[in-house]
């Protein structure tokens, strides 16, 4: 199985569409902050090229190229009505075309105007002028003909003096228009280098041609209105010296066009200092072969260079290669093309399940592959974008895989040529060779990381280590003699889920640059669905807090009468059946705990049980008792209590009240102690109903309780438990909850204000809990 492929593919332009491209991305570059075109305009553009060349997110294959082009137009026609001038450079410079043919017009105007070489009746067979003109055309071909065969290796990166001239475009100068232009001319030259300097070539070639013909034309029309008195003289040379030379220059003529050079005894008499006269013969005869020189050594090849410069310049200006790998178009097409990320996750043989598994095990919500090798999809995005891993085993071994370079820059010829070379490499996991952009590896003592050098070694892709307690400078050696290098991350870094962001971090720093924005709507898409487990988790804890708040437990035990304050085995029999309600009540707790903790480890995509949060955080014992009381022993208790202190006073009268004092407060005692029971049994189930229930300090102790279970459970297998450390930290986040809480407990009780009461315990949950995790992620 391999990887989607990377957005290394080159695509191919015309030169208008090029200059589109190139000056729409120097906009991007020069003007981030949006002044010329906004960030608004520009991601409507986006929009509305993706909605007419295709969006991942309809399922449609994303065109690039149509895309960046349609995009281009949209952005350009918002350019044009606010820089109109900045916008023209879409458009080849005026001045190119009418330097094309003013150049080449200019050199044979030149050439004609040319009166005289050296004296224009005594003409020297030997003109320094003419002489130096076919000697410094006949160097342009040698040194043209060197530079095509000689081998050239282009730099992996360019010379001094090429990033001194990049950083001098590239320095912001002037306003933002002229950094736009500024930054347009240095990428255009970046992309077409080639092509202009065909274009220049093309340009000298035509007017070397023409200056040539020029001066032909100038010796031609020279001999129409004068006779040229043809001669030679010299100092240094002799006349064999100067025969020979004559020979050698003109052999090209000779053996193309028949025409005979000068001989020996004609040279002797056509020397200055002979004293013999010169014919006409001689000078036409000059003529000629000067003409014919002139077309065979410069005019024809300048000709026929500047042809195939011409057809070159065509050829490119049809087909401009353009780098999608390449830094300047790696962000713009990030934002609308799916990327694919491959992870390599490994954890060295140890007790448990590594921790770089578990970090991935509970992003995922479990869904990891059923053995080894097999790579399984942890998230996607609806612009299309997924995030893969496959599980390495430790100490594997395999071939180091061929390197896949992606395409270079296009440089002119003459300057250094920029390369990239940051495409994932092969990674073999299994039978078929994978390819991954970043191993991730975990290694928790020094002597693990033995498992791990082999795969590093092969040089395949960057690797980020998660480094144990103690083995930090152990990790960053063996990365450091990894031919791809990588990353050291501490495993105390990432204490909770909250922390994961540093990992994510450290990953897009390691990943290639054309998967950037993508990997950061892969991240969005982790973070929001570890907030959806958060919010469930404290939604499922907040349901079963409020079933607890509404749990009872009835005592079977007869209302509370005269019989159970005199009776002991009635007392003793109510005080058990209290035990036994208490236990009962505790008992369904622990079932609904248990309840709970499996669907939190479902969410968390952890594995096993673990020690019970009420074990290690028990709850006080004050359970919350509805006693129920006789009514009728209640009002026969009262009356008699009442009689009883009417008596009292009877006596203290000495009988005067007649008695009247015993029935008045048997009445008022008995009348009292009836509506007291009948209040005290109010709020019973059922009419003489007792019943046992949580207390609020007790629901209170129960949510610290659960916000425990939660941390223990999100976090198994990341950081081993520290309750010393969570428990503090968990009872301050409860107390600071205390008022609100209070005001909770009551509406939990009543049966019909779950919808309201649960929702907001929930909440508050949250809110307790991101308080104490982020007290854990900078404790830890």
């Amino acid at each position: 199985m391999h990887s989607p492929a990377t957005p290394t593919e080159p695509i191919h332009v015309s030169e208008a569409q090029a200059r589109r491209l190139v000056l729409v991305q120097a906009l991007e570059a020069a003007d981030p902050q949006g002044r010329l075109v906004g960030a608004a305009e520009r991601e409507q553009a986006d929009r509305e090229a993706l909605a007419a060349t295709g969006d991942p997110a309809r399922g449609e294959p994303l065109d690039a190229k149509a895309w960046l082009l349609d995009r281009a137009a949209r952005v350009l026609a918002l350019l044009e009505h606010r820089q109109p001038r900045l916008a023209a450079l879409q458009q080849p410079p005026a001045w190119q075309a009418w330097l094309a043919w003013g150049l080449p017009l200019l050199a044979l105007i030149a050439g004609g105007l040319i009166e005289r070489i050296d004296n224009p009746r005594q003409v020297n067979l030997l003109s320094p002028p003419l002489l130096a003109f076919l000697l410094w055309n006949l160097a342009v071909y040698v040194l043209l003909a060197l530079a095509a065969l000689w081998p050239r290796r282009r730099p992996d990166e360019p010379g001094r003096w090429a990033r001194h001239l990049v950083a001098l475009v590239e320095r912001p100068r002037g306003g933002v228009a002229q950094q736009v232009a500024n930054r347009f001319r240095l990428g255009w030259w970046r992309l077409a280098g080639a092509l202009e300097g065909q274009r220049w070539r093309r340009l000298l070639h035509t007017s070397a041609a023409a200056w040539a013909v020029g001066v032909a034309a100038s010796i031609a029309i020279g001999g129409l209105v004068r006779e040229y008195r043809i001669g030679w003289e010299s100092t240094l040379l002799e006349l064999p010296q100067v025969h020979a030379f004559l020979q050698f220059l003109f052999s090209p003529v000779v053996a193309v066009t028949g025409l005979e050079p000068f001989s020996l005894d004609e040279l002797a008499r056509l020397h200055f200092a002979s004293g013999e006269g010169v014919g006409r013969a001689e000078a036409r005869r000059w003529v000629f072969l000067y003409m014919a020189l002139l077309g065979l050594l410069v005019v024809l090849p300048r000709a026929a260079l500047a042809l195939w410069a011409t057809l070159r310049q065509h050829w490119l200006a049809r087909s401009l290669t353009l780098d999608l790998a390449h830094e300047d178009f790696t962000p713009l097409l990030g934002r609308v093309r799916p990327a694919r990320v491959l992870l390599a996750l490994g954890g060295a043989p140890a007790e448990g399940v590594p921790p770089v598994l578990t970090v991935f095990r509970q992003a995922s919500g479990g869904a990891m592959a059923a053995r080894p090798g097999e790579p399984f999809t942890l998230l996607t995005t609806a612009r299309g974008d997924s995030l893969q891993c496959v599980e390495v085993p430790p100490g594997q071994e395999a071939p180091v895989a061929e390197r896949a370079d992606a395409p270079r820059n296009r440089w002119p010829s003459w300057l250094p040529v920029l390369r990239r070379a940051d495409s994932p490499l092969a990674l073999p996991s299994s039978p078929a060779a994978l390819r991954a952009d970043l191993l991730v590896l975990s290694c928790g003592r020094p002597d693990e990381l033995a498992a791990w050098t082999g795969l590093l070694q092969q040089g395949g892709s960057p690797a980020l280590l998660l480094a144990g307690e103690g083995c930090e400078s152990a990790c960053a050696a063996l990365l450091r003699r990894a031919p791809a290098g990588g990353e050291t991350l501490p495993m105390a870094a990432l204490p909770t889920w909250r922390e994961d962001a540093r990992l994510r971090a450290a990953i897009e720093r390691l990943l290639p640059p054309w998967k950037a924005a993508g990997a950061q709507r892969l991240w969005t898409a982790w973070e929001e669905r570890a907030h959806a487990r958060l919010v469930e988790s404290m939604r499922l804890l907040a349901a079963e807090v409020a079933q607890a708040a509404r749990d009872s437990e009835e005592l079977g035990t007869r209302p509370t009468g005269v019989r159970q304050l005199v009776v002991r085995e009635e007392r003793e029999a109510g005080q058990a059946a209290r035990r036994q309600a208490m236990a009962s009540l505790l008992a369904r707790v622990r079932e609904r705990q248990s309840g709970g903790d499996t669907r939190l480890r479902e969410l968390h995509g952890v594995e096993g049980g673990g020690s019970s949060a009420l074990e290690d955080h028990a709850l006080p014992e004050r359970f919350r008792i509805e006693q129920s009381v006789h009514e009728p022993q209640a009002g026969l208790a009262g009356a008699a209590s009442g009689a009883a202190m009417g008596a009292a006073v009877d006596l203290m009268t000495g009988g005067l009240t007649l008695g009247a004092a015993s029935a008045l407060g048997a009445l008022v005692g008995g009348g009292a102690a009836l509506v007291g029971a009948a209040w005290k049994n109010r709020g019973a189930q059922a009419p003489g109903v007792s019943t046992v229930a949580l207390s609020d300090e007790m629901l209170q102790a129960l949510l610290a309780a659960v916000l425990l279970r939660y941390l223990e459970v999100a976090h198994r297998g990341r950081v081993p438990p520290e309750p010393d450390l969570w428990r503090p930290r968990v009872e301050a986040a409860v107390g600071a909850e205390q008022d609100a809480l209070q005001a909770l407990w009551p509406r939990l009780r009543v049966e019909g204000s779950e919808a309201d009461a649960t929702p907001a315990l929930a909440a508050l949950l949250e809110r307790a809990s991101l308080r104490v995790l982020g007290e854990l992620g900078g404790a830890l």
